[in-house]
């Protein structure tokens, strides 16, 4: 049987079945190559010849790790830019201050990576350093951001604990200021106690009725803050509810009453939501 062969645009032969299977074996034709025989009402590749298939089925299989596709040269990675990428990725999940420190040097290392990758075509990593760039100086940004964020309560945090020392000692004052009320009243002293009730003008005066009597010192009244404390011309008789003792810390109002029970005002409101008692007036 005489072949024409269809093979690059070209019409090759015709051949017999033996040059055929030869060209195949040879590797100058393939079975995907279109032929036709006189029988044939059609063009057909050579794979649908039966003749030919049995050939196919014979030839050697493929030897593994050989390929006839030109391999690709793989690139060596910059080391810098592994570290970088790295650092970056740390940055990120750290915590503000260990992204500031694992920031920089991403940054560092894919500046230097980078350079190199340019310097040396053969290098690889260039994405990598790109990504630990940006990571690296998101990291360096969390600091500030995060300062920014927390500042206002880290502020909010002293500012109560201030109130709250505030408080403590408003209340040591109007505690020895009871006793003194609760002394004159047992011994019939009328200058001992409230300002009102022991006809007390001023706070030097009171001040120095505390002193005087051994209430308590004038060093502790010093680191109790005093004279930062404002007095009110409260009498034994007066409701336990009424303002006594007052201090101003910025926005925030601290007040002690006669009681001994003391609150933490801040922009003018209770943290409670109660309204502020009634306040007598104020001893110079």
């Amino acid at each position: 049987m005489n072949i024409t062969i269809h093979k690059n645009g070209q019409q090759l032969g015709p051949f017999s079945e033996a040059q055929v299977a030869e060209m195949l074996r040879s590797g100058k034709l393939g079975y995907e190559d279109l032929a036709w025989a006189p029988d044939m009402p059609d063009w057909k590749p050579l794979s649908s010849f039966s003749i030919f298939q049995t050939q196919s089925n014979q030839l050697p299989p493929p030897i593994s790790g050989i390929s006839n596709a030109p391999s690709a040269v793989l690139k060596k990675n910059e080391p810098l830019s592994i570290w970088s990428l790295v650092l970056g990725i740390i940055s990120l999940v750290g915590c503000a201050f260990g992204g500031f420190l694992a920031g920089i040097p991403a940054v560092i290392c894919g500046h230097i990576g980078l350079s190199r990758i340019k310097r040396l075509p053969s290098l690889g990593g260039r994405g990598m350093a790109i990504a630990g760039l940006i990571t690296g100086y998101l990291g360096i940004l969390s600091l500030p951001i995060a300062a920014s964020l927390a500042l206002p309560a880290i502020t909010g945090a002293l500012d109560r604990g201030k109130a709250t020392q505030m408080l403590s000692n408003m209340r040591q004052i109007c505690l020895a200021v009871q006793t003194a009320q609760l002394d004159g009243d047992t011994e019939g002293k009328t200058n001992l106690g409230f300002p009102a009730s022991a006809k007390i003008k001023s706070k030097a005066a009171l001040k120095e009725m505390l002193v005087s009597e051994g209430y308590i010192t004038a060093a502790d009244l010093e680191k109790l803050k005093f004279n930062e404390i404002s007095v009110a011309n409260v009498s034994y008789e007066d409701p336990a509810e009424t303002i006594f003792l007052k201090a101003t810390m910025g926005k925030t109002i601290i007040i002690v009453r006669k009681g001994g029970d003391g609150t933490i005002y801040t922009n003018g409101k209770n943290i409670l939501g109660l309204e502020p008692p009634r306040s007598p007036a104020f001893l110079n």
